[in-house]
């Protein structure tokens, strides 16, 4: 059964009937692991008890079918519930899941990592018509739930800081939620003492990251310096920058230029339009929203917008090979029309 996105959460916190399977999928490694180990340690106090949990590998399965249908009819020792712990690549589970699927039984559970694994794949849709085991998709936070997700972690380290510190430290992390619970972990160790932090603080602890390499993606494409392009986009590539990433990134900016160009279709200036954003934007991005927002029109903005939803999608489907190719395409096109004239 597939679980939508606001119901996520709750599931993983207190797993319920008739799920005796969970399947945790998509582009955000992070969000997967920290997922899997919430509900393991939901069924299991002990995740290195040999007795009560079972780890297989997607290369063991393939190598020994029996091996899951094995682990998953093996009981636990005093009366605990059976835990079995998949985890590899879609093509090397689908098989070994879809033959075992019988085995599922009310005595044990079966939580499956995919990281590779989108909609289209064959494991995601046999595990989403499947009535007793769950499909959890793993996305990169949304900027409201990473603001959240930063306000609260910091709050339970006793950090309560601004708005405007949570949207600028929120800007500054990226796809993964394993990488920015850890950046976030560090800003924790050195506020520790005086339960308050900086920009320049914040600055120095989390550097040039993310979103400052995304921010210099941006200015190029909306600059239309087309021969920076490349540099940057095989940079946000050996950084492991998730495409998602960079596509709602663009799509956020996008949106910020709307919101500017529709103030100033109603009679504001370019600096009270930008003055009225909620949330504010980094005072070092205000000359680049200044400078696209007047060569960029809002209806052009509109129509690039649903360019990047449809991109966004085109992605997740998993269909081309590197969609780093497909976004390199459209932001090459971008820069090029910008290089020539107003849009």
């Amino acid at each position: 059964m597939k679980i939508s996105p606001k119901d996520s959460d709750t599931l993983i916190k207190k797993p319920r009937e008739p799920f005796l399977a969970y399947l945790l999928h998509g582009p955000d490694a992070g969000l997967i692991d920290e997922r899997a180990r919430a509900l393991a340690q939901f069924f299991s106090p002990n995740l290195d008890d040999p007795f009560s949990v079972s780890k297989v590998t997607g290369k063991e399965v393939q190598s020994d079918p029996a091996l899951l249908a094995d682990a998953l009819s093996s009981m636990a020792l005093i009366g605990t519930t059976k835990l079995v712990l998949l985890s590899g690549t879609s093509s090397e589970l689908g098989s070994a899941v879809k033959a075992n699927i019988d085995y599922l039984n009310t005595d044990c559970r079966l939580i499956i990592t995919a990281r590779d694994a989108t909609t289209k794949h064959s494991l995601v849709t046999l595990c989403e018509k499947h009535p007793q085991i769950a499909s959890i998709a793993c996305y990169p936070d949304e900027d409201r739930n990473l603001q959240q997700f930063v306000r609260s972690n910091l709050s339970e380290h006793g950090i309560n800081i601004s708005s405007e510190l949570i949207d600028y430290i929120s800007e500054k992390l990226g796809g993964d939620r394993a990488i920015n619970r850890s950046e976030i972990e560090k800003l924790a160790l050195y506020a520790a003492h005086t339960k308050t932090i900086k920009h320049p603080e914040i600055d120095v602890l989390l550097g040039d990251n993310t979103s400052q390499l995304i921010d210099k993606l941006v200015n190029a494409v909306f600059d239309g310096k087309t021969e920076k392009l490349g540099f940057l986009l095989g940079k946000t590539k050996s950084e492991d920058i998730q495409p998602i990433v960079i596509i709602r990134y663009f799509q956020s900016y996008l949106k910020i230029l709307i919101q500017v160009g529709a103030a100033k279709k109603s009679g504001l200036s370019t600096g009270a339009a930008i003055s009225n954003l909620r949330p504010p934007i980094y005072f070092k991005r205000k000359n680049a929203v200044t400078h696209h927002s007047s060569v960029c029109s809002v209806e052009w903005c509109l129509a690039l917008l649903n360019r990047f939803v449809l991109l966004e999608k085109q992605c997740k489907r998993g269909t081309n090979p590197d969609p780093f190719s497909l976004i390199g395409q459209s932001l090459l096109g971008i820069a090029i029309s910008l290089s020539r004239q107003r849009v």
